[in-house]
């Protein structure tokens, strides 16, 4: 454990940090006009979107807090999967307990009600094993050689998303076949790691194919406790995780065609969820869980490029989960399918409306755990982008949702876009909120662990407010001020009845969220990149008995992020610093943490590249995931590790 006076003097050292952050990006603001009106020599197209809005726009033509992770990046920055990508994310941060047995959290502004799609198709899933209000393990995203970008969508977007997009949508767009490509890569490491994987693409006539597959092992896992102690996993901690990742594209025009998508993941290991006492537990050690998704989707979209362009799809998400040995849980499955409909009109230059249709049905089926249920949602929803002038934009929006077990409500959004330059913008959006319980808020059933569903939930409703400025303070160097609020109420969370002793969801009558970003890129030269953000969020909940609210002590309301890079013909590292402070001792066994990750490719020649990423560079002691018992994390991150290897590509 830390040191009451070192904490301090860290909090300090934030603080002081955090302000003179604030200042450098307040006092550069003076000279946007002035960046704004530089001819640079060499100026970079500008960055088309299309998540925001389900149009596409520049970057400084929308409304929001967006981010985009090209193919490009993935690569020279050496991620290996989606999560490492989103951790680099300003204002975005992905929950790891440490252990492959619980689900990989991706939080958006603070807010774990976040939609997740791959290929604009939802992935999320409503049924466990789900912590606090996540719907999705990022775990089970495709692998990165299959990806062409990511679009991280931050605030509220509920009106066109739907329920969980409160935090806001990450959109996970797979590579579209062309000319024929391909990669092989191998990997090794600590603790008996292995990386192993190969995508390969093509397009014949008007007919393409893109699959892509990927293997990660370990034989165990090792943490640091809060004693300084390096140790193993207690029992055993193996896994294997399979991903498959396919796609079929058939052009019948220019404009118009199908595309069919197959997503696949499957994990095995012996693992624990948790540093707990299984002592009194039987073959605690010998623990299995199984993890699979089994995803199919079809789209047909045509006048791709017009404006009046539309697109039917249809999808099946499949989820199975066991866990066999100490709780001897059994299995848990769910099967969603639904139906997704967009036409957009061009009104005019500068007016286009989109409308659009959506039905989802979600089906749980369990022996122990759930009394086996379901839910479907019909939805329609209609936006206007007007530019209403040069410079300015005016988003309204409209949405009905009939849920059939949450009722039915309207809900709606505006946003209004300033656009200085093609690298400079300034925006503000509201959204209202209607989000439905998920399957384990109404179905769970545990009584000999007294956790019990509530199938008298009430929906959750409310406010999502963002706006935010993105600026150049010179030609080298882009910032940004984002700042978000939300007020939701009947908030769901889950509580223990002190008098039964049952821990069930309950609806609170108010949670707030605020909090802010801020962010600096600087480009040193051609060979350099520096890069910092710094996130702070605040969540009170109302305590039901009328003395205010209490603060929710699960996160971090400090967090830190920043990299230096280098890149020239050869060579591409990356030196990546994150850190937390202000954790709570009731929730952490750490009050700070700071850990370092280093990645480095060099290029042998055109076909063959070298890698080597190092994880947990100081080998520091810190969980993201809350839970203590005994001054000592339940969930740690693993240690220091390395993973070595090559990648061949033609």
């Amino acid at each position: 454990m830390k040191k009451k006076g070192s904490y301090r003097m860290k909090e300090v050292w934030n603080q002081k940090l955090a302000a003179a952050v604030l200042t450098a990006v307040l006092t550069g603001s003076t000279s946007v006009v002035w960046a704004a009106e530089q001819e640079q020599a060499e100026k970079p197209a500008q960055e088309i979107v299309i998540t925001a809005n389900r149009l596409k726009n520049t970057k400084a033509d929308t409304p929001a807090d967006v981010t985009v992770i090209t193919s490009q990046q993935i690569s020279d920055r050496g991620y290996r999967t989606v999560t490492d990508a989103l951790e680099d994310v300003p204002g975005a941060r992905v929950l790891d307990a440490g252990t492959p047995a619980f689900e990989r959290k991706v939080m958006l502004n603070g807010d774990e009600r976040v939609v997740v799609m791959v290929d604009g198709r939802r992935v999320n899933n409503s049924m466990g094993p789900t912590s606090g209000k996540s719907t999705l393990d990022a775990n089970t995203l495709p692998p990165v050689s299959m990806i062409e970008r990511i679009e991280v969508v931050k605030g509220g977007a509920s009106t066109l998303y739907g329920a969980d997009a409160v935090g806001g949508v990450i959109n996970v767009i797979t590579k579209t076949p062309e000319e024929t490509t391909g990669t092989v890569h191998v990997g090794y490491g600590s603790w008996g790691t292995q990386d192993l994987g190969a995508s390969f693409g093509g397009k014949v006539n008007k007919t393409g194919f893109q699959v892509g597959f990927n293997r990660n092992k370990a034989s165990y896992l090792k943490y640091k406790d809060t004693n300084g102690d390096t140790k193993k996993w207690n029992g055993q901690s193996n896994y294997t995780q399979d991903a498959l990742s396919l796609k079929l594209t058939q052009d019948f025009t220019k404009s118009d065609g199908l595309t069919v998508n197959y997503d696949y993941s499957n994990l095995e290991g012996k693992l624990l969820a948790g540093l707990y006492d299984y002592s009194y537990q039987p073959n605690a050690d010998q623990r299995h869980t199984t993890k699979k998704t089994n995803n199919v989707g079809i789209k047909y979209d045509w006048n791709r490029d017009s404006r009046n362009s539309g697109y039917l799809q249809a999808y099946r998400n499949y989820l199975n989960y066991s866990n066999f040995g100490a709780h001897n849980d059994g299995e848990m499955n769910e099967r969603d399918w639904g139906i997704e409909g967009q036409q957009n009109f061009a009104l005019s230059d500068t007016n286009t409306l989109v409308a659009g249709l959506e039905y989802r049905n979600a089906k749980v089926t369990h022996k122990g755990l759930y009394n086996s249920g379901s839910y479907n949602n019909k939805a329609v929803f209609l936006q206007d982008q007007w530019k209403f002038a040069p410079t300015w934009q005016l988003n309204t929006g409209v949405r009905y949702d009939d849920h059939s077990k949450a009722g039915s409500r309207t809900t709606g959004s505006v946003a209004v876009n300033k656009k200085f330059s093609q690298d400079s913008n300034a925006y503000l959006s509201w959204n209202s909120v209607f989000r439905a319980p998920t399957t384990d808020d109404l179905f769970w059933y545990q009584p000999s662990y007294f956790m019990m569903g509530n199938p008298n939930l009430k929906p959750e409703t409310g406010n999502v407010w963002s706006a935010g400025y993105n600026f150049k303070i010179d030609p080298k160097t882009d910032a940004g001020i984002k700042v978000f609020y939300s007020n939701l109420h009947n908030a769901i969370r889950w509580a223990s009845d002190p008098v039964t002793w049952i821990y069930a969801p309950i609806n609170v009558d108010k949670e707030k969220r605020r909090g802010m970003t801020l962010s600096v890129e600087h480009h040193l030269n051609k060979l350099w990149d520096i890069d910092a953000a710094y996130t702070y969020v605040k969540v009170n909940t109302d305590k039901q008995d009328g003395n205010g609210y209490v603060r929710d002590l699960n996160y971090a309301p400090n967090y830190f992020q920043a990299g230096v890079r280098y890149h020239d013909t050869k060579w591409n590292v990356s030196l990546t610093g994150r850190g937390g402070s202000g954790l709570s001792g009731e929730k952490y066994g750490e009050h700070n943490y700071f850990t370092l990750d280093l990645a480095a490719r060099y290029k042998f020649t055109h076909n063959w590249t070298g890698f080597a990423n190092f994880y947990n560079l100081n080998n520091a002691a810190y969980a993201e995931y809350s839970g203590v018992f005994n001054n000592q994390d339940i969930y740690p991150m693993p240690g220091r590790r390395i993973i070595v290897g090559a990648e061949y590509s033609f």
